[in-house]
């Protein structure tokens, strides 16, 4: 009996079944990917902090990633807690922070939301001593921002600023 040549389809011919030798073995792939995968699990990406500042009777508290991927979805929290009663509480986000950001949720919302002075300005109910106020904010960062965005996080009375926050996030590709 004959033994019969194997039907492969158009394009393809018996040395496309033959193991691989050589450079052509090197799974470059398999590595980059373990790499990467590497990479997430030390912290190299997603890592979040929370930083304090208190001054003018208020504490802010900001809780957010430091470094996050471009594309991702992210959660920031907000707290303001007040030694002395505020008549107007305003969170003032600099717009250069949320460059580039979709904000899909922001929780509770505010009574007065108003842009001035290149900021975001998120106006909330009064606030009596002791007082303290969490806001959440749920956004994605566009898929086209590498770097990072810094500005600055506010809280005001009115126009009067309390307190302020330098805030920095890098964004990974």
């Amino acid at each position: 009996m004959e033994a019969r040549a194997a039907k492969w389809p158009d394009g393809l011919e018996d040395r496309h079944a033959e193991p691989l030798t050589g450079r052509q073995a090197l799974p470059v792939g398999l590595i980059v990917l373990s790499l990467v995968m590497a990479a997430g699990l030390v912290g190299l990406a997603g890592r979040e902090a929370t930083a304090t500042v208190s001054g003018g009777g208020m504490r802010l508290e900001w809780h957010a990633p430091t470094v996050i991927r471009n594309g991702e979805f992210l959660e920031m929290r907000i707290t303001l807690e007040s030694a002395d009663a505020v008549g107007r509480p305003v969170l003032g986000i600099d717009a250069s922070l949320w460059e580039d950001f979709t904000v899909n949720s922001f929780i509770p919302a505010a009574v007065d939301e108003s842009s001035a002075n290149g900021e975001f300005r998120f106006e909330f109910a009064p606030m009596d001593p002791g007082a303290s106020l969490l806001i959440k904010v749920d956004a994605q960062i566009n898929p086209d921002t590498l770097g990072g965005n810094t500005g600055m996080v506010t809280v005001y009375d009115g126009d009067q600023s309390l307190v302020s926050l330098p805030v920095q996030i890098e964004v990974l590709p």
